[in-house]
Parts: C-alpha cells; structure tokens; sequence
C-alpha cells in the first residue's frame, strides 16, 4: 500500500452556529503562539507488572501484601506505589501510594476495576509444526478452556501461520464462534508431516553417505531451510504481537506448536555425530552445528510481548510421543535416542525459554493438555499486580525487571523486560490497534467525520474532520487568552490489510478570553485531507491532549470512488 499522505490541514475552526466565524477570523490573523508548561505538571506515570506467585509444588499463594514484595528496574530497587490482588474474579485488596504534590487518586470504582480484569486470548495456532493428529487432540482440550476462561467483556482472537499469517477469528466475546473456528481449522491439513518426512529423509542422506563432508552438506542444507522457516515463524508472530501493543487489558497468547528449534538443525548434526563413530570420520558436526542458532530469534518474540504486555504459554502438542517418531516400524533403521532427544528439546527448550521470559508456563513432554489449560485459568484468576513510577524520561528503551518475594520459600513468575514507550510510540500503537481492533477509549469524545472523496490521480483526496469537544481540552489562561495544544495521529487501511505508516500532527489552540465562555459546549474542529487507494479503507485517529495527555481515538471507514 502506498504511504499515508497528508496533503492539506486546514486552520482550525470552531463548530457554533453564532461564534464559529469570529473566532476563525481571529485565528486566521495571527500565528498561534507555542502551547504553555505547567510550571507544576506532574506526570505520574505507572509501570505495572503481573505477577504469579507459587510454591514450590506449584500451588498458588494468595493473601500476600505490598510488603512481601520487591521490585527492581535495571537492578535498582523501586517503592511500590500501586498493590492489588486478584482473587478468582475480584480485586481483593487495592494500595495506592499518593503522590507529594499530586491530587489524590481515588479509590477505584467497581467499573474500572472490572475493566482492569478484562481479558483477551489470542491462539496462536502453528500449523507449520503441528502434525494434524497431535493439534487435533490439543484442540478439544482449548475449546473447554475458552468455554471456562471466557467471562463476560472477556475477548479471543484466532491465529494460524503456515508461512503465512492468517487471523481466522478476530476478536471476539463468542464463545461458540472460537470453539467452530478450531473445528474448522481441525478439518484442514497442517505441515508438521511433511517436516518430519524431510527431517527423515536427510537423515537416511546423512547415514548413505560416503564421506563425512558429503553428511555435512546434507545437514548443513535442512538446518538451513529450518532457519528460514524459523525466521518467517518469527517475523509472523512478532508481527501479530506488535498490533496488539495498544490492546487494552490483561493479554495473553496461547502458542501451539511443534517447532521454533532453537538451535536448527540439531539432530541432524547429531545424527552425524553417531554416523562418524561407525565410519571412522573425524567429526566436527557439534561445532557445524553451533553456527545455527535460533535464541536470538526467540528471545526477540520475547521482548516483543512484554514490551506489549502480553503473556506467552505455549504448549508442545507432540506430547508423550513427540521425538519418538524415528523409532517407528516405518523407518529400515530405527534412529537412535541420542538424536530424537536431540529433535525434542530442539523444539522444547525455546518454549520454556519464551514462558520464563514473559512470566508465562511451558508445556511439554505431557498428554496432559487439559491440566496445562487448568494452570493457565489458575494464573488469570490468581495473581498480583504491582506498580512503581516511572522516570521522568520517556524513552523507547527495553530495561530489565524483576520482582522478589521475601520469602525466599515462594516462587515468582513475571515478565523479565519491558519497554516504558515514548508518547509518539505509545499513541502510535494505540491508534494501530484501533485500525485492527476498535477501541472504546474516547476520553476526549472524539469523533470523525469523513467527507465524499475525490479522485487525484491515481489516488484519492479524502477530506477527514476530527471533532473535539472544547470542555474536553485542557486550556491554560495566560494574559488575555487561554492556549493549549493537541497532537492528532493517523493511519489508513486498505482492503488487502496493508496499512500506511503512522502519520502526527500537532496543533496549538489559543481561544482569547472573551471568547472562552461562549466556546463552551462546543467542538474543535481540525480539517486534513488524506490520500487513499481506491475501494474500501478504513480510517484510524487519535489524539493526545499535550497538555494533560488525555486521549481519545475514533474509526470510520470510506469507499473511495468516483462517484461525479
């Protein structure tokens, strides 16, 4: 899709059938002067961490208070200004330190406290690995989970990746559509079959081989094209996870699959290894083998999510039987332990990697698939949420985090890294996720107002009103005026779900002060022009108050065609 490009912004105007032309005029004579600081603004900003506490047989322990708690960014302790418990359905208990010189926050209300226990599942279904079998069975175990996790206001969303990403149910709060899109996805094929058959076959090359050089070239070629298959993996779901960055509420992503090796090609490095001891080679495969290594791709899914706060549990759906396949009767030659533990932890170890990282749980080596769906239900109804302040930087700068418990007897789990985003970054992903998924976040009372399009070109020129209620701004008298300012983000979706890059543009107000009391009641509007592809895209806007950073965000949609 071609870049987002704004053509044109107009002055902004006020919307008022006795006081919209003075006030424009007023406007239009004089530059408007550069939006005022508080001299006393303090930006009390909350980085928040999940945290799962157990014991050391897994049991969950509940009851704890702020005091049991440490938390640490970068290694350098910091007070827990924010507490509360959750307990089954409720917050049990809720601290908030105050802050010197700040107004007092108030006591959360039963609506935003619900809101804090919204959840949203995204299953994550890599059918790349997946052998249909081995999914199949994982899938009757999910739906009964989604039946028993879903509660009201609760969404799920649907993923499958076979080379290329496919959202087969967006979010949704309908139970019975997530449980018919697993039946359908059920009734198709996965690849995992064909994976293991190549696997099997090089390593038949691998045991023909007339030289050691020959075996390692056969090798050197699987572990080749696994890395490619494991970069497109990874790319796909640090895709998916980054337009989730401005999703409100506790997320989390259930990942199944059979693959993601961290170190590609493994077993059959290994398999040569055994073949070099029957042949008399000299080997050096183990040495070949560490010049593919996967962790930094994994890691990076990692620091993706909980620099979007999302939880990973992943599930090896190979179960008891997974890297046994090579002992089958099928095979002329049983492939040996050595090299099937090799295939297993190959793909196992990168999933506990991913849960120890995001404070999530790794399942694998187990049929037990209804008791790993258990664990994840138990971590989103039992759990502590934490809170310090921030730095009086903003900067897109990943920092590690890390939280204790005082007594040394109990177990945490909680995400290793985070990301506290810069404003642009921040209302960037934020109005993303409102192209792909609306938001209800309008605490401006922004509304959008798309008006016919006109062909320019190959393109469209598309005139957009973004209106703003005055009594929503915050406006600072200064002399004889009052001043404020706005920054209005922007992005286009087409048909194909391609999306142009985020577009900002900042706006100062000043509304002279006799002209303040009639403004009330009444809109800002900010006029652009955007150029789109023909057919149907959609339109995502927010903006951020510079003043109290207040936002709000509205969708719309157009058809753009000539309609003269």
């Amino acid at each position: 899709m071609k870049r987002l490009r704004i053509s044109r912004v107009t002055s902004v105007v006020l919307i008022a059938a006795l006081t919209a032309g003075p006030l424009a005029a007023q406007k239009s004579q004089q530059p408007p002067p550069d939006v005022p600081r508080l001299t006393e603004n303090i930006d009390v900003r909350v980085i928040g961490v999940d945290v799962v506490v157990t014991d050391k047989k897994g049991k969950t322990i509940t009851g704890l208070t702020k005091d049991d708690f440490q938390v640490f960014e970068n290694g350098i302790e910091k007070p827990i200004s924010n507490f509360s418990e959750i307990d089954g359905k409720a917050v049990t208990q809720a601290v908030t330190v105050p802050v010197p010189g700040a107004a007092a926050t108030p006591a959360p209300s039963k609506e935003e406290v619900n809101e804090q226990l919204r959840r949203r599942i995204i299953f994550y279904i890599d059918n790349l690995s997946l052998a249909p079998f081995n999914r199949n069975r994982v899938f009757k175990q999910m739906k009964d989970f989604a039946k028993e996790a879903m509660r009201p206001g609760d969404e799920a969303m649907v993923a499958t990746y076979n080379r290329s990403l496919k959202i087969r149910a967006p979010f949704t709060r309908d139970v019975v559509q997530i449980q018919q899109t697993l039946d359908a996805i059920a009734g198709e094929s996965a690849q995992g079959i064909a994976g293991r058959s190549e696997a099997k076959d090089v390593m038949g090359r691998i045991r023909d081989a007339q030289t050691y050089d020959e075996a390692v070239a056969n090798a050197r070629s699987y572990a080749e094209s696994v890395d490619h298959d494991l970069r497109q993996s990874v790319e796909s779901i640090n895709g998916l996870l980054t337009t989730l960055a401005g999703v409100d509420g506790k997320k989390l992503l259930v990942l199944t699959t059979e693959g993601f090796q961290i170190q590609p090609g493994r077993e059959v490095f290994t398999m040569i290894d055994e073949v070099a001891r029957d042949k008399g080679w000299q080997s050096s495969s183990m040495l070949e083998a560490m010049g593919y290594n996967g962790s930094s791709l994994i890691e990076s899914i990692a620091k993706t999510a909980n620099a979007n706060g999302i939880t990973l549990y992943a599930i090896h759906a190979g179960g008891l039987a997974a890297g046994s396949e090579g002992t089958t009767a099928d095979n002329q030659q049983a492939i040996s332990y050595n090299v099937t533990s090799a295939a297993l932890s190959n793909s196992t170890e990168s999933l506990q990697m991913l849960a120890e990282l995001t404070g999530g749980l790794a399942t694998s080596r187990t049929n037990n698939f209804a008791g790993a769906f258990k664990d994840i239900v138990r971590d989103l109804d039992s759990y502590y949420s934490l809170g310090y302040r921030a730095g009086t930087e903003r900067v897109d700068r990943q920092r590690s985090l890390e939280v204790r418990v005082k007594n040394k007897a109990l177990r945490v789990r909680n995400r290793q890294t985070f990301v506290e985003k810069s404003t642009f970054q921040e209302m960037s992903d934020r109005v993303i996720a409102n192209l792909l998924y609306k938001t209800k976040a309008n605490d401006l009372g922004v509304r959008v107002k798309v008006n016919t399009p006109v062909p320019a070109d190959e393109l469209y020129k598309v005139p957009v009103e973004v209106q703003i209620p005055i009594d929503n701004l915050t406006l600072l008298q200064q002399g004889e005026a009052y001043m404020g300012g706005f920054s209005i983000y922007v992005v286009v979706g087409n048909k194909d779900g391609d999306m142009s890059d985020v577009a900002r543009k900042s706006h100062q107000i000043t509304v002279p002060t006799g002209d303040f009391v009639k403004a009330k009641g009444k809109y800002y509007t900010y006029t652009l022009d955007l150029m789109c592809e023909r057919g149907l895209n959609k339109i995502s806007i927010g903006v951020v108050d510079d003043v109290s950073n207040t936002t709000g965000f509205d969708r719309q949609q157009v058809i753009a065609q000539d309609l003269r």
